[in-house]
């Protein structure tokens, strides 16, 4: 009989766990499409180990000035995608230049958003790899 409920609990659990990242994928879908109507899209991750770890998704436009940028960040399924302050109107350039003047301890930080930064500046310069 234990057996039986041990069983049903790790079931239980393993479900509650799947519905929960498809929760998060969905969400993570929907962040992605609205950014995507403001220009071009560049993402970053950073995994926590002792840490909350985030996603980063940023968005600019042809020139490279940030029109929006949205961070999940945690511990828990729980967590939505937040507006990032501060950084609309800034220019990928600019940012980059802020995050790499950075002391590393700081730069580690950011190192989702520095992902998303270099990946919208890959889609902009392609030229220079």
């Amino acid at each position: 009989m234990n057996l039986t409920r041990l069983f049903l609990g790790l079931l239980f659990l393993m479900t509650a766990q799947a519905v929960g990242t498809y929760m998060q994928v969905q969400q993570y879908k929907q962040a992605v499409r609205r950014l995507h109507r403001l220009g071009n899209v560049g993402i970053g991750s950073k995994k926590g180990r002792f840490v909350p770890g985030n996603i980063v998704v940023i968005a600019c436009n042809r020139d490279g000035v940030i029109t929006a940028g949205e961070i999940m960040e945690g511990y828990t399924i729980f967590n939505r995608f937040k507006e990032i302050r501060g950084i609309i109107g800034k220019t990928i350039y600019d940012l980059l230049a802020e995050y790499g003047s950075l002391p590393e301890k700081k730069q580690r930080m950011y190192k989702a958003h520095i992902q998303a930064l270099d990946a919208l500046n890959l889609r902009l310069n392609p030229d220079k790899l």
